[in-house]
């Protein structure tokens, strides 16, 4: 039908022009200008739908109750009220604040409150800035990063992101063009109803820079989406011995599906020698998103930890599970950082954290032999381990964005946690 080809069209332009004013974030010019024409086309896309209105039959009784509930809604006001503002009175009144944080662990850490873009001259100001007590932990300082993170605001929104604000409104766009297609019968397009739309997401990444506070240098990560198709057969043909996938439809429990994603992650490290780290999300029993965990050193497993954690609470997850190798060390060969990783005589594991909403924690680990005269190679995995005691601190950001996080037990666990005071 030619009205929902129309919205659909000035919706995904919508989506565009939001993707380019992204990628403009750091530029003060080019930013303010992405942003306006967004939002103009935004308030488009209810001016097409109302022009083809005789198309749509009852089009008033199904539209009403839209409007009734936009208009009580403080971002889509904005959004209506902005527009108007842009054609009839000039550029939106924006401006962007600043706010700093150390992070040098997987929870908590010290940071500032937002302040205005313009009293600072250069992240290497900022940098130097960073107190002396805090650079002299060593904690802090072998494993810390410095986060800058920037945001726009509009006068007249002051307590929302821009960004945000318009995520909102395509949401909601999104949601009664879905409502279209099912009332005039028509298929639905993929990207209105698959369980984890690709819409846009302003991550925390996007909208900062991290520094070393180490070398002052710039670091971090970027979040980027492919398409990846393995040919079943051929991993069917590697793995003999893994259960492989069929099984994962007919698990009932999240903890069912844990169990046939490690004896999976067994049957390829034995096979290959090693397993990429993996953060792999869920909603319920569904699969949502396989993301590399490839990163350098701890101070960037934090950082990125945390991204994870943040890109979980966007699409929806409610589920998590980190597979990955991991040193081992006996407690009386630790040495004084505390860390396995540093242990003369440390060993090695395949490990898989997994953690739920609900607070439940589900541990997997088995202890890897290699072969003496080809290190690359495994001779045997012992048998695995289980646990669902205690709280993996990598799981910590995790259960902090899902709220179910026990703060009273985090205190209770000695490790990664600096003593901030």
């Amino acid at each position: 039908m030619n009205a929902t080809h129309a919205v659909s069209s000035r919706l995904n332009q919508m989506k565009y022009l939001w993707e380019e004013a992204a990628d403009n974030y750091f530029h003060p010019v080019k930013f303010p200008i992405s942003l306006q024409s967004c939002i103009t086309t935004a308030r488009t896309v209810t001016f097409i739908l109302q022009s083809n209105k005789s198309y749509i039959e009852n089009f008033s009784e199904w539209y009403q109750p839209y409007q009734t509930k936009w208009a009580a809604d403080p971002i889509m006001t904005w959004a209506k009220e902005a527009r108007n503002s842009i054609e009839k009175k000039g550029d939106l009144e924006t401006f962007s604040q600043i706010k700093c944080r150390i992070i040098a662990s997987y929870f908590g850490g010290p940071e500032t409150e937002w302040l205005p873009q313009d009293i600072f001259s250069s992240p290497g100001q900022l940098h130097a800035m960073v107190p002396r007590s805090l650079v002299s932990q060593k904690q802090i300082y072998e494993h810390g990063t410095l986060l800058i993170e920037r945001r726009w605001i509009d006068k007249n929104l002051p307590h929302t992101e821009v960004l945000d604000a318009l995520v909102h409104v395509y949401d909601e766009f999104r949601h009664m063009l879905f409502d279209l297609h099912r009332i005039l019968g028509l298929q639905t397009p993929t990207e209105l109803s698959q369980i984890a739309p690709p819409l846009p997401q302003p991550l925390l990444m996007d909208r900062a820079l991290y520094l070393s506070v180490k070398t002052g240098g710039i670091v971090g990560t970027r979040y980027i989406t492919r398409e990846v198709t393995d040919d079943e057969a051929l991993l069917r043909k590697r793995y003999k011995r893994a259960p492989g996938w069929n099984k994962v439809p007919h698990a009932k429990s999240f903890r069912e599906i844990c169990d046939i994603y490690f004896s999976n992650a067994r049957a390829v490290m034995t096979k290959d020698g090693f397993h990429r780290p993996l953060c792999i999300l869920f909603r319920g029993n569904n699969l949502l998103r396989i993301i590399s965990m490839d990163h350098p050193d701890r101070a960037s497993r934090y950082v990125l930890v945390r991204e994870l954690a943040q890109i979980a609470n966007r699409i929806g997850a409610d589920a998590v599970m980190l597979i990955s190798e991991a040193w081992t060390s006996r407690k009386e060969d630790l040495p004084p950082s505390g860390y396995a990783v540093d242990a003369e005589n440390r060993g090695e594991a395949l490990i898989l954290n997994a953690g739920d909403s609900n607070g439940n924690v589900y541990m997997y680990d088995a202890l890897v032999v290699r072969k003496k005269n080809k290190r690359h190679k495994i001779k045997k995995l012992e048998p695995t381990k289980y646990s669902e005691e205690g709280l993996p601190f990598i799981l910590v950001p995790f259960q902090d964005s899902w709220n179910c996080l026990d703060i009273d037990k985090l205190k209770e666990l000695s490790g990664e946690i600096p003593d901030w005071d």
